[in-house]
């Protein structure tokens, strides 16, 4: 009788510790749709595949800051829920590439890298933004802008840049003026001031009612109110805002 109590007790203990086992394996997903995967960690058999690991990468040499002097490598690499940017500048030297500035920073896990190079400050260096997030069901496309200082040798992370969506340089003004768009729309003109941008002036239209805000040290004054005399029904941006003028 007592070696049979034993070997009950052994088998509650053995089914208790297997049970306390499979409760504790490692979920792992492997993604391999993104631009380049680098090690990713491979399921075993009969494993919930929740846990990823991936990376995008972005290079170029032929328009970053000034054509084929400087070289840029950008990559995104998302663990879990967690996503890290980072980039490396490379300025040539005796034709080969020496790294100049390393940087990173966190963003939305579930937004591709997406990159775009265009001189946002006509000084003839090139700039570029990376894709940070999205609203209003993918209207506002919300970025972070890096500005190339030709003085020092490096980007500069514009830190409020993710604030104002669909960043663009305005020839016209010789600014950068962004549209956010809900209900209405609202263009909103900017300047560079180290390392933030900072509103002069804003166009808000909605049902057809437009306000003019002239705005200096964040303090509004309204300029005008009128209706819209244009023909566009959606996403209207204004290249101007005194005379009022919109994007052909």
């Amino acid at each position: 009788m007592r070696n049979i109590l034993l070997l009950i007790i052994f088998v509650l203990v053995a089914n208790c510790t297997n049970k306390s086992i499979e409760n504790n394996k490692t979920s792992t997903k492997v993604i391999t749709d993104s631009k380049e995967v680098k090690n990713p960690i491979k399921p075993k058999a009969n494993e919930i595949k929740e846990n990823y690991t991936e990376t995008e990468i972005f290079t170029d040499s032929t328009k970053i800051a000034e054509k084929g002097k400087y070289k840029i490598e950008i990559t995104q690499t998302t663990i879990d829920t967690s996503t890290t940017v980072s980039f490396k500048l490379f300025l040539k030297q005796n034709s080969k590439w020496k790294n100049i500035q390393n940087y990173s920073l966190r963003k939305e896990s579930d937004v591709p890298l997406i990159t775009e190079i265009e001189d946002f400050n006509n000084d003839g260096f090139n700039d570029f933004t990376i894709h940070y997030s999205t609203a209003a069901r993918g209207a506002n496309d919300i970025r972070k802008l890096f500005i190339f200082s030709n003085k020092e040798h490096k980007f500069i992370e514009i830190k409020n840049s993710d604030l104002y969506p669909n960043l663009q340089y305005n020839k016209k003004l010789n600014c950068i003026d962004a549209l956010s768009v809900y209900a209405g729309s609202s263009t909103t003109f900017l300047k560079l001031k180290k390392d933030h941008l900072i509103e002069f002036a804003r166009v808000d239209i909605m049902d057809g009612k437009i306000e003019i805000y002239l705005i200096d040290k964040n303090k509004e004054t309204k300029l005008r109110s009128e209706t819209y005399s244009g023909s566009n029904d959606e996403m209207i941006r204004f290249v101007n805002y005194n005379p009022l003028e919109e994007y052909n």
